[in-house]
């Protein structure tokens, strides 16, 4: 456990989507909020998947996303193709409103609400960095450090390492690995802190790295494995990093 090994590590290493902008809730779950909760559409977590992939692939092989461009953009080109596709297979009709003022309704609902997580985090970020080199790991579309930087946190971090630029992506660990190696540290004194077993987890437990996994609320206490250190909310990670 990394309470028994603070005076090893050196670094912590953090994803972000899922991680800082969110309660440790998948991106998935944050825009059926939006289009189910807030704008009250029929859409579900079961028939909103295809299209919240469908979405997430042509950003990739459209390459829509530009350095330049902000939180806000980014999520404009998610949702424009979500609603897209969700019109297509029918589930929302096509309506001009659903065609031509949905994707910004649904955009700017999940910018604010990333925004006001990060906004929450902004705190122990600047804790943590006074403690720890802080290491920023993603995957993502090029524009990470320009996001990180609008929100306000890039200057916590020592690096900032965004899939697209580097050409490899989580779960290989080598993204993981690049970050590490880059900043001078070894995998046994960095803790990778995240909320996907699959991406964050597993990969950093392959390098020999520390590892905290971030649950959102409405995960059972059952199904959380208490044999690895995790949290419930970012602030969390105070008592158990930061030696009082």
């Amino acid at each position: 456990m990394i309470v028994d090994n603070l005076e090893r590590i050196k670094a912590l290493a953090f994803d972000f989507g899922g991680t800082l902008d969110s309660p440790f809730m998948h991106w998935l779950d944050v825009y059926l909020m939006v289009y189910a909760d807030k704008l009250q559409l029929p859409v579900t977590r079961e028939n909103l998947y295809d299209s919240y992939v469908y979405a997430e692939r042509q950003m990739e092989s459209l390459q829509l996303v530009k350095p330049s461009h902000s939180l806000l953009e980014t999520q404009l080109f998610k949702t424009h193709l979500q609603v897209e596709n969700l019109i297509e297979r029918g589930v929302i009709a096509n309506t001009v409103e659903n065609s031509s003022k949905l994707p910004y309704k649904v955009a700017y609902a999940v910018t604010a609400f990333a925004e006001d997580y990060i906004k929450r985090n902004r705190p122990i970020l600047r804790t943590l960095s006074e403690h720890y080199t802080l290491l920023l790991v993603s995957n993502y579309y090029g524009n990470i450090k320009k996001i990180a930087t609008d929100l306000r946190i890039a200057d916590y971090f020592f690096s900032i390492t965004d899939s697209t630029i580097e050409g490899v992506r989580k779960p290989d660990p080598q993204l993981w690995a690049l970050a590490i190696s880059r900043a001078g540290f070894l995998p046994e004194e960095v803790v990778v802190i995240g909320d996907s077993m699959k991406n964050d987890i597993l990969p950093a437990l392959s390098l020999g790295c520390y590892t905290v996994q971030g649950y959102p609320e409405n995960i059972a206490s059952d199904k959380i494995d208490c044999t690895r250190d995790f949290v419930r909310s970012l602030d969390e990670l105070l008592p158990l990093l930061v030696a009082l």
